[in-house]
């Protein structure tokens, strides 16, 4: 391991960067199973908001054909 870097020793996922003091993950399969979790509830996130605008829409034109 590079000298930039000290093991923790309770977890060996992780590692201490000396010149910075951040706590790096280095255990690339939990990153990006953890970055494809984060994509997917954007994804919700985006679908929930598009679904609303739809229903927005709907209420919309019931409300004009109503009126007409």
């Amino acid at each position: 391991m590079n000298n930039r870097f000290l093991r923790i020793e309770d977890n060996p996922d992780y590692v201490k960067d000396i010149e910075s003091n951040a706590i790096l993950n280095i255990n690339l399969a939990a990153v990006a199973d953890y970055k494809a979790k984060k994509k997917q509830a954007a994804k919700i996130i985006s679908m929930e908001h598009e679904i609303n605008m739809l229903k927005e829409e709907l209420e919309k034109i019931k409300t004009h054909l109503n009126l007409s």
